[in-house]
């Protein structure tokens, strides 16, 4: 399988986030808070193990093949599985580390007095590392637990023992290095099968570590089945086409690049409602709501096209989606429908991202000069009769889970990993989308009612007071607010600046063409640029 840049580097990511972790444990256990380090006896195994300067080269290599391990982990169990292991391993030896903290006697073994590469690279070691926190062996330990866990998803069984061939050797020269006692490598070895063979027996395939915080099946069902079936036959009766709306020949006049650029960010957005539906559609334990989902799916999907369909009468190109957009449409790999915390996280989240961004949008671009048309006019309000029974059906399964998952029930979901990637992407979709309406004259006033009404929702449907899900929504929309007020404040100062920010944002849509490029398009199966 071929990997985009941005799957690269989330490998790199995690192998600098685990080294950071790593060394964070190892560099507190050295402020000795509990105890003063123990200088052990060196044994006569120990004395007859040789010095030999130039194993600091192997020795130093854990970092640049852990690297190599991370950019081969194939999927995400195995990166579950590496990432626990070092972090189980690298815990279990900081225990040891403040409880019995021990260290080495370098004085006896002197560096030679020459200059070279060799002499040099160990100097700077032993002028940073501190010859404390010896037993058991981090070193050995993280090899071993790395070596294990890389070997399982190594794919060609020759390659399959040269890691385990590297850690004996890392094992040895930790030795000939003279950086730990012969008993911190039998002990590091312990602790690193044992956390291998921890975790390993505790991430399966068929047991993820995801299950604290999910439960599985199709988690979505209706409490009262006779409104959903009222929608439904309502939702199914008002079907169009965009066949039926009598656009202009064309071509119509060209448009602005800063509106080409808002119109197929807009049409993003209507994609990725589309993909939330299709999903909880997946997640629907009952006909009526898997059908409705599906109807929803397809209506985004509809408004996604009509956009294209503006942009293709006034000669405008398709484009790629900016940073903010692509974020969002590569985690659709990670979520579940069957995960009733992936299922509970986009049924919240797309009633409070349909009110800040479609809402906020699609009534823009109908006023706007050059846009406005009977053809765009009608579609523009199919679209909008379309939403309001998205809101209602969002709101009444949002509501619905808020009773099932009220209280410490619901703090579980707080664990999933996607909330915190959805909000690394918001920022950026948020600027994608309003920095290019305010230089197109939208007016930042008109988002203040929504947030404040967003805000407000428990009052109306008190059952989300006690949902926790709900309030990490409500701290978004309080994050929201004070951009927006924020942003008034600038706009009055006449220091806003929109000409930055759009230009900013067309630097940020080119990094997410080089990390992400045709690969995530064809993955969502979308129309390429």
């Amino acid at each position: 399988m071929t990997r985009s840049p941005v799957d690269w580097l989330k490998r790199a990511a995690m192998w600098l986030f685990t080294g950071v972790v790593c060394l964070s444990g190892y560099g507190l256990a050295k402020l000795e808070p509990f105890a003063t380090p123990v200088e052990l006896t060196l044994t006569s195994f120990d004395q007859a193990i040789p010095f030999l300067p130039w194993t600091i080269w192997l020795y130093g290599t854990v970092t640049v093949v852990s690297l190599i391990a991370w950019i081969q982990v194939p999927d995400r169990l195995a990166v579950g599985r590496l990432f626990f292991t070092l972090m189980l391993a690298s815990a279990v030896c900081w225990v040891f580390f403040l409880a019995w903290p021990t260290t080495y006697p370098r004085h006896l073994f002197p560096l030679p007095d020459i200059d070279s590469a060799t002499i040099r690279e160990f100097a700077d070691l032993r002028a940073a590392d501190s010859p404390t926190n010896c037993l058991p062996s981090l070193h050995v330990a993280l090899a071993w637990g790395l070596a294990l866990t890389w070997a399982g998803y190594l794919k060609k069984p020759w390659a399959r023992p040269l890691p385990i061939v590297w850690a004996v050797v890392v094992s040895a020269c930790t030795l000939t290095t003279k950086q730990h006692y012969v008993i911190d490598v039998p002990a590091g070895f312990a602790v690193g099968v044992a956390a291998w063979a921890v975790v390993h027996r505790t991430l399966r395939a068929d047991a993820p570590l995801s299950r604290f915080w999910t439960r599985r099946d199709r988690p979505l069902s209706a409490l009262d089945p006779v409104p959903i079936a009222k929608l439904r036959a309502k939702v199914e009766a008002h079907q169009w086409s965009l066949d039926t709306i009598d656009w202009p020949a064309g071509p119509l006049p060209p448009l602005d690049p800063l509106m080409v650029r808002l119109i197929n960010e807009v049409t993003y957005i209507e994609e990725i409602a589309g993909l939330n539906f299709r999903l909880l559609a997946e997640a629907s334990a009952d006909e009526d709501l898997q059908v409705l989902y599906s109807l929803f799916a397809d209506e985004e999907r509809r408004h996604a096209d009509g956009l294209r369909k503006v942009l293709e009468l006034h000669g405008a190109p398709i484009r790629p989606p900016g940073l903010g957009n692509a974020l969002v449409l590569d985690q659709f790999d990670t979520l579940d429908p069957t995960s009733d915390a992936d299922a509970a996280l986009v049924a919240v989240s797309n009633p409070v991202f349909e009110t800040f961004l479609d809402a906020g949008t699609i009534p823009f671009l109908r006023e706007h000069p050059a846009l406005q048309s009977p053809a765009f006019d009608e579609f523009v309000a199919r679209v909008c009769r379309d939403e309001a029974a998205h809101m209602g059906l969002n709101w009444t399964m949002t509501r619905e889970r808020a009773r099932d998952l009220a209280g410490w029930r619901g703090l579980r979901l707080l664990a999933n990993p996607s909330i915190y990637r959805g909000m690394i992407a918001m920022p950026f979709m948020s600027l994608d989308v309003y920095a290019l309406a305010y230089r197109a004259g939208y007016d930042f006033r008109t988002l203040v009612p929504p947030f404040k009404r967003l805000w407000r929702q428990h009052d109306r449907y008190p059952e989300l007071g006690r949902y926790p899900l709900w309030w990490m929504f409500r701290a978004f929309c309080a994050c929201g607010l004070v951009a927006t007020t924020v942003a008034l404040a600038l706009h009055r100062a006449g220091i806003f600046f929109g000409a930055f920010w759009t230009t900013f944002t067309a630097a940020t849509d080119r990094v997410a063409w080089l990390l992400f490029g045709r690969a995530l398009l064809r993955r969502r199966g979308l129309p390429e640029p």
